[in-house]
């Protein structure tokens, strides 16, 4: 029959729920705190990938050994 508003959320007397879309009037920006300044030298390498297979063989083994165990482990 009719609607229920609320601020963010619709809700029909049958009790289905659907959200409203509500502008971005939000005032909060790009804050820059001294946490953030701390560990952004920990974020610098971020993107960049080492060229070539690095530790993809390795991982590999790993998880060829791991595939190994536990089919031994599941036969017992």
């Amino acid at each position: 029959m009719g609607w229920y508003t609320n601020q963010q959320i619709l809700v029909n007397t049958i009790g289905f729920m659907a959200t409203q879309i509500v502008e971005n009037d939000s005032k909060s920006g790009l804050r820059r705190t001294s946490v953030g300044n701390l560990l952004d030298p920990f974020n610098s390498e971020y993107g960049k990938v080492a060229p070539g297979w690095g530790t993809t063989p390795l991982m590999g083994v790993t998880m060829a050994l791991f595939a190994v165990f536990l089919s031994i482990s599941l036969e017992i």
